[in-house]
């Protein structure tokens, strides 16, 4: 049988199959990648030879340092203390919970954020006899749009970033200012629809929020502060790795930036180190890798080429269109379909695409990919992982939020923040800044 066309039946199953989330996903990446081998479509040097060890690095240094804030209770106690400051007031809280979830978001895993975020949103929202579910949703849509900000804020832009050759900076100066703009505007619309809906402050039971003390929430002391020191270390250098290189001549790979700060904290924290390692996602990690073996297989077999040969065509010298179809695009498919593989296989995509002549610069390709596929996540329940704990989180509290009440607030909300990112994506196209 005909390689390619096996590469593209196991590739298109593996896509389902992750799709139903009826098997673990890292499961069905691997078995893509082993009936690939068996197949005879390549062999193990060749599939292992695919996986980006850069991306994998940079996700496991990151994972630590988040894991040890998250054990050390940062996320509970930020939350407290945002929540104290805003002085409970529903209104301030409604703006000021999904801004911090976007920063966060642009800095580490939108689905660690969301998952202690959710759960003391319900609770203070409990408290304030508030209703949780419209801002929890807007908690999600700000917190995916945030992660379009930078690099390490969500994996499709460590895959597209690291797989084409663009960093820390250039996602900062390029997608940061869109996102930014794109996040406001997006608030704006969420606060305006709901904002009959938030309860008043009239009576607030200060006895209860007495109780909810932020420094209690802090689990380590010494850990809080050495994971804080870490993640403000990995970003510094995530900064300045190209300067460092350069200038000090020493070689700071964008993987050693995370790992780096995340080993040493390890190392001083000693035994504690232990249960931060066991805390660790390690199935995400696998999941890429896996990931990387089976899309690997259709830039091995030449369908990359293929299907960026068609692309090309269709869009023969309309590169506005052909950016417009690429943000749009990549949002809706990212709305029903795992925004990670899909991620991967767009990098191939665009890094055939880019040995066509007459095309836009890779780079102006790459900020539309990532701005659709990172904010696209935002039309279901199910279009991030960030959406699925959120969604989860308010089921295991009694409060579900269903599919209905998802898509009235999410899918405009989404299609706003897609049209000002094809605006913005336009802008720099016209001016030549990208």
């Amino acid at each position: 049988m005909n390689p390619a066309l096996i590469a593209v039946v196991i590739f298109v199953l593996t896509y389902i199959v992750i799709a139903t989330e009826k098997v673990n996903r890292t499961v069905v990446a691997f078995a893509g990648t082993l009936l690939l081998i068996l197949f005879g479509v390549f062999n193990i040097n060749e599939a292992v030879g695919f996986i980006n060890w850069e991306t994998i690095g940079l996700l496991f240094g990151m994972f630590i340092i988040v894991a040890a804030l998250s054990d050390a209770g940062f996320f509970t106690f930020l939350a407290l203390i945002l929540a104290r400051w805003l002085k409970y007031s529903p209104r301030k809280i409604f703006i000021f919970f999904p801004i911090i979830t976007a920063l966060l978001a642009a800095f580490m895993d939108s689905v660690t954020v969301m998952l202690f975020f959710a759960t003391l949103t319900y609770e203070i929202c409990k408290i304030l006899k508030m209703n949780a579910t419209p801002l929890i949703i807007t908690e999600v849509i700000l917190a995916n749009i945030g992660g379009a900000a930078t690099m390490v804020g969500d994996p499709p832009n460590v895959i597209l970033g690291l797989k084409l050759g663009f960093y820390f900076n250039d996602f900062i100066i390029h997608n940061g200012p869109i996102s930014i703009l794109a996040g406001a505007v997006t608030l704006l619309y969420c606060y305006l629809v709901n904002r009959k809906s938030i309860a008043s402050s009239e009576e607030i039971p200060r006895k209860e929020f007495e109780e909810m003390d932020p420094a209690r929430a802090i689990e380590d002391r010494k850990q809080f502060k050495l994971a804080l020191a870490a993640f403000g270390t990995a970003i510094i250098f995530l900064i300045t790795h190209n300067y460092i290189e350069k200038y000090l001549h020493i070689s700071l790979k964008v993987p050693l930036a995370a790992m780096i700060p995340a080993f040493i904290m390890l190392t001083i924290l000693g035994k504690r180190s232990e249960k931060i390692l066991l805390k660790v996602d390690y199935g995400v990690l696998l999941f890429f890798m896996g990931l990387f073996m089976v899309v690997g297989a259709l830039e091995h077999t030449g369908i990359i080429k293929i299907i960026s040969g068609s692309i090309i065509g269709l869009f023969k010298g309309n590169h506005m269109g052909l950016l417009s179809t690429l943000l749009w695009g990549s949002g809706v498919a990212s709305g029903v379909i795992d925004n990670v593989p899909f991620a991967l296989s767009m990098a191939y995509i665009l890094q055939n695409i880019v040995k066509f002549a007459g095309v836009p610069a890779l780079s102006i390709m790459v900020w539309a990919t990532s701005l659709g596929t990172d904010i696209g996540g935002n039309f279901t329940p199910i279009g991030a992982s960030a959406n699925v704990v959120a969604y989860t989180t308010m089921e295991k509290r009694g409060q579900s939020i269903g599919w209905a009440k998802w898509l009235k607030l999410a899918v405009p909300a989404t299609l706003i923040a897609l049209t000002v990112s094809n605006i913005g994506i336009f802008i720099k196209y016209i001016t030549g800044f990208f």
